[in-house]
């Protein structure tokens, strides 16, 4: 089945395409913090999902042309892809058990 095309903007967006504050946090070794001031500037592209503050959300391309303007690994941004999309999950690599 084909994906339906947005009037305005072209074929749907696959939700695999944006990466969340944290998975980029992770890669680039930042705070989170760090990367919603990123975001607030504009120094690294980002939308607005959902209502009121909603959340923010990179585009995988968007993150890698920031990697590349800044003559940073682009194997970053499998890094970001593949850490937890939320502060609150643990990385699957880890070894620590919770309690």
């Amino acid at each position: 089945m084909a994906t339906a095309a947005h009037p305005t903007t072209g074929p749907a967006p696959d939700p695999t395409d944006y990466l969340t504050v944290p998975q980029v946090a992770f890669a680039l070794r930042l705070s989170q913090e760090t990367v919603w001031r990123m975001a607030r500037s504009g120094t690294l592209p980002s939308c607005r999902v959902g209502n009121g503050r909603g959340q923010v959300r990179i585009l995988c391309a968007d993150f890698s042309a920031y990697l590349a303007a800044n003559r940073l690994p682009a194997g970053l941004a499998a890094v970001a892809a593949s850490a937890p999309s939320s502060s609150r999950e643990r990385a699957p690599w880890t070894t620590t058990p919770r309690r």
